[in-house]
C-alpha cells in the first residue's frame, strides 16, 4: 500500500470509528428524489360543484394523480350515514377511469366535540368508513384532534391544554386505531395550534401513545404567529420528530393575522416550500402532496406555484 492510499484509508477507517458515514457515491439529488417521490393530489370538494365525470376529467386535467375523497358531486353523493354503495362504487369507478387513486379518505370530526350528539353523529361516520374502507380501495382514513370548543371546531378552548383535555383525545383515538386494526384501516391525524394536539410536542406524544395512529403532515397548523420567525428550525424540527409516521402531506400556506394565523391557499403566505418539499423528498419513499385551501378557479394558479417550487429545492 503505498503511501497516498494508506493515508487515505487511515482517513476513512478513522472516520467510521467514529461514525461518519462513509461515502461511497455521490448524495441523491433531493430535487431529483422529490420529483421521483412527490405525487400531487387534492380535495375533491374543491370539484364537489360540478358532474361526477366532469369533475374527474377536471382533476386529471389539472395534473392530479391522487384524491382525497369527501364523497359528494353535484350529482352523486355518497352519504356515510345512510351508505349506498352502488353510489360509491359509481364515485370510485369514474375516479380509476381517469386514473386518478383515492389516497385519503375524509373523515374529519371533532373528537372532543363538547355536543354529543355532534360527536357521535362523527364517529358514526367514522365507523362506516373504518368497517367499509374496502369499498373505496383505501385504508387511510383522516381526521383532526379536535377542541373543547363548541362553537367551532377550528377555535380554542383553555381546556385544549390540559392533561385532561390529552387524555380525552388519547382514549378517542385508541378507539379508533383498535377498530381500525381489526379491518386493515389506517387513522392518521391533522394537528393544529388550536385543537388538543396543538404542537410538535403533543404530535410526538399521542403518535408514541396510540400504536397505529399515523400523521398527516401539515406544517403550516403548527406555527402561532410567535412561531413565524423562526420557520425553518421548527419545519426540521417536525421532520425530526415526527417525520417516521407521516403518511400524507398537505400543500397550503400559512402567514400572520391578527387573531393568530392565516391559511391561505399555496404561494399566498410564508411558508419555505422549498425547505418543507426537501424535507419531504428526504423521507425517501412515495408520499403524496394534497393540495387544499382552494376554490376550483385558483386550481391553476396554486397548482403552478407548487410546482415551482421543485425547482428551488
Amino acid at each position: 500500500m503505498n503511501a497516498l492510499n494508506r493515508r487515505n484509508w487511515l482517513k476513512m477507517t478513522s472516520a467510521a470509528a467514529l461514525g461518519f458515514p462513509l461515502m461511497t457515491s455521490a448524495a441523491p439529488d433531493p430535487r431529483a428524489r422529490a420529483k421521483k417521490n412527490l405525487k400531487l393530489g387534492v380535495f375533491t370538494g374543491v370539484y364537489a360543484g360540478l358532474p361526477l365525470e366532469e369533475a374527474a376529467r377536471r382533476i386529471a386535467a389539472d395534473g392530479f394523480h391522487g384524491v382525497v375523497l369527501e364523497h359528494a358531486f353535484a350529482d352523486v353523493k355518497f352519504d356515510p350515514w345512510a351508505p349506498d354503495w352502488d353510489k360509491a362504487r359509481l364515485i370510485t369507478s369514474t375516479l380509476a377511469k381517469y386514473d386518478i387513486k383515492i389516497v385519503g379518505l375524509f373523515g374529519y370530526y371533532n373528537l372532543v366535540d363538547p355536543d354529543l350528539a355532534r360527536r357521535q353523529r362523527g364517529e358514526q361516520r367514522m365507523q362506516v368508513l373504518i368497517e367499509n374502507w374496502k369499498q373505496f380501495g383505501c385504508p387511510l382514513i383522516s381526521t383532526e384532534t379536535g377542541t373543547f370548543n363548541d362553537k367551532s371546531e377550528w377555535l380554542e378552548s383553555p381546556e385544549n391544554g390540559t392533561e385532561q383535555g390529552y387524555q380525552a383525545c388519547r382514549a378517542a383515538l385508541e378507539k379508533l386505531t383498535k377498530a381500525a386494526k381489526k379491518t386493515g384501516a389506517v387513522i392518521s391525524i391533522e394537528t393544529y395550534w388550536r385543537n388538543v394536539i396543538d404542537s410538535i410536542a403533543r404530535a410526538q406524544r399521542v403518535l408514541r401513545d396510540v400504536p397505529g395512529l399515523k400523521l398527516v403532515m401539515d406544517p403550516c397548523n403548527f406555527y402561532r404567529k410567535e412561531d413565524l420567525s423562526r420557520m425553518d428550525p421548527m419545519l426540521q424540527e417536525m421532520f425530526h420528530r415526527l417525520g417516521k409516521q407521516i403518511v400524507l402531506a398537505h400543500a397550503k400556506d400559512v402567514k400572520a393575522a391578527a387573531d393568530g394565523t392565516d391559511l391561505p391557499a399555496s404561494g399566498n403566505g410564508v411558508l419555505d416550500y422549498p425547505l418543507f418539499l426537501r424535507l419531504l423528498a428526504g423521507l425517501n419513499r412515495e408520499l403524496y402532496l394534497v393540495i387544499e385551501h382552494l376554490t376550483l378557479d385558483d386550481v391553476p394558479r396554486a397548482r403552478d406555484y407548487v410546482l415551482s417550487q421543485f425547482d428551488k429545492i
